[in-house]
């Protein structure tokens, strides 16, 4: 069994009989215009045919519609599993984009066999899947843990499925690092600069910890950090150097069993050899050279609607999508939202909504607020605009790094207020 590395969360399993792709991003400019590869690779130099394609879920550096109408333009349709979910959005935006999607558990094909294990933390937002690859002729296995956070139940139910037919795992593929928009978005980058670059390291070693959580548990005579290699374009390419986001190669400074390697680069998991490992992290020039090419950019918003934010009426628009999200909502204590919509940078309307109660007001955009537990939410008015209508989706958004947050307290992070704007929406 063979293991290739081609970029960010994408890699290619091949066994004795049949090779999975699993999730291919290359179109750039994802996140509504945000997030780019770094580094910029042509996937069709180091892709070989697979049998089956993967999709963890619905991010769109997994799912990659695009890409996928591309690889079956190359190499004809292939069978694409999903993970399954009782809800399941991957699967109906897989209808939306024209795709056959097919959630799966179990399938057997040959000699392998393949286990799709949704992570679900018993949320209406949980979207995140694991796969395990298993060769019963090689008697070689796999795990892939995508984007997982880490759940002890989710985690037992992968350990029983791998003790069926094995005492330890071949390779753990497995996330080193954070995504999303903290801390960059949530602190002034101008005035607060000593305090994001502190947030910044703090999240580079819970990225650590989360990847030395999986890798303790899973008994894998390899490990593959991977995924994070991406960078932020547009008018957002001034905040990557606070994403908090470290190189896949500084994982080998603890971790002796940490295999870095380059696109295209493979581990034979049968023999243990290794081609075209990465013996450095990425240099400094490497990076702002990428950066540069990305940096004039328009983020989607910016191209995408063009007219005077006083034609649009944001409180109808606001009272509809606040009902809609307070309908879903998993908030069980008092929790409050404000949203700043500005225009040309300057905030010129606010509303403020009461989680608890559904109450929703208008309010000055001087006049002042006190909460215990809040979450200012700061945009543009031409992306509030989309959210609200659907035509984007909040949670992109904010992996996107589009909008701004100001949240109280700032270490009070909660899965469900999160999930709450996820439903902040008309439709």
């Amino acid at each position: 069994m063979k293991v290739k590395y081609i970029s960010s969360a994408c890699i290619q399993v091949e066994t004795s009989d049949v090779s999975i792709l699993c999730d291919p991003w290359f179109t750039q400019g994802i996140y509504d215009g945000s997030w780019f590869s770094f580094p910029l690779i042509d996937p069709f130099d180091f892709i070989d045919e697979p049998d089956y394609i993967y999709v963890s879920h619905i991010h769109p550096d997994h799912y990659d519609p695009g890409f996928l109408h591309q690889l079956f333009e190359k190499f004809g349709p292939k069978p694409i599993l999903i993970p399954d979910f009782e809800k399941n959005y991957l699967f109906l935006k897989g209808k939306a984009d024209g795709l056959e999607l097919t959630p799966t558990r179990v399938m057997h094909s040959g000699n392998t066999s393949f286990y799709i294990e949704e992570n679900d933390m018993g949320s209406i937002s949980d979207i995140d899947s694991a796969l395990i690859v298993y060769d019963k002729f090689l008697k070689k296995s796999v795990l892939n843990l995508n984007d997982c956070v880490f759940n002890k139940p989710h985690v037992k139910k992968l350990q029983l499925i791998i003790n069926k037919f094995s005492d330890g795992l071949d390779l753990v593929a497995c996330g080193y690092t954070g995504a999303g928009p903290y801390p960059q978005t949530y602190f002034d980058i101008h005035n607060q600069r000593e305090t994001l670059i502190e947030k910044a390291n703090n999240k580079k070693q819970q990225g650590f910890d989360r990847y030395k959580s999986f890798t303790d548990l899973f008994n894998a005579r390899h490990h593959l950090p991977y995924a994070g290699e991406y960078v932020l374009g547009g008018r957002n390419a001034d905040l990557n150097e606070f994403r908090g986001v470290s190189d896949a190669f500084e994982v080998t400074q603890f971790d002796p069993k940490a295999i870095i390697l380059k696109a295209g680069g493979t581990i034979d998991l049968s023999s243990g050899s290794v081609c075209n490992k990465r013996e450095s992290c990425y240099s400094h020039e490497e990076i702002s050279k990428r950066i540069e090419e990305i940096s004039s950019e328009k983020l989607d918003y910016e191209t995408d609607f063009v007219m005077d934010p006083e034609k649009i009426d944001f409180l109808r628009l606001m009272k509809k999508a606040s009902a809609n999200a307070q309908s879903k909502s998993e908030i069980a204590e008092e929790y409050h939202f404000i949203f700043s919509i500005t225009s040309d940078d300057q905030v010129y309307k606010r509303f403020i909504f009461n989680c608890s109660s559904g109450d929703l007001k208008e309010f000055g955009a001087d006049e002042s607020y006190s909460f215990d537990e809040y979450s200012e939410i700061i945009t543009d008015y031409r992306l509030m605009f989309g959210l609200l209508t659907g035509f984007y989706h909040w949670n992109n958004a904010d992996v996107g790094s589009a909008y701004l947050t100001r949240r109280h307290p700032i270490d009070n992070f909660n899965l469900k207020v999160q999930g709450f704007l996820n439903f902040l929406t008309v439709v």
